[in-house]
């Protein structure tokens, strides 16, 4: 095989599959429509610091009150005994 004709080819699969990842990644407006859930987190598994300890990943109950975890706005009201805390953005 001709080398330049590989390079060819790698450069052409390479270029597709960055084009078809980006177009079906979300985009930064819906990641950022999160919503802070609270009540439903097993142990270990928080996203923040809550009123019981200072860190993520520390709760050592599940289903705490104060520990919560970022899912997507409208999913908390869906949980049975969650309850949201605030609405915002995860990644700033």
């Amino acid at each position: 095989m001709n080398l330049k004709k590989i390079n060819t080819s790698a450069l052409v699969t390479s270029a597709i599959s960055l084009i078809l990842v980006t177009a079906s990644a979300p985009s930064y407006a819906e990641n950022s429509k999160k919503e802070q859930c609270a009540g439903v987190v097993k142990a270990g598994l928080n996203d923040c610091a809550s009123s019981e300890h200072a860190c993520a990943g520390m709760n050592t109950d599940d289903g705490y009150k104060s520990d919560w975890m970022w899912v997507p706005i409208g999913t908390c009201k869906k949980i049975a005994g969650a309850h949201v805390i605030g609405i915002a953005n995860p990644e700033k």
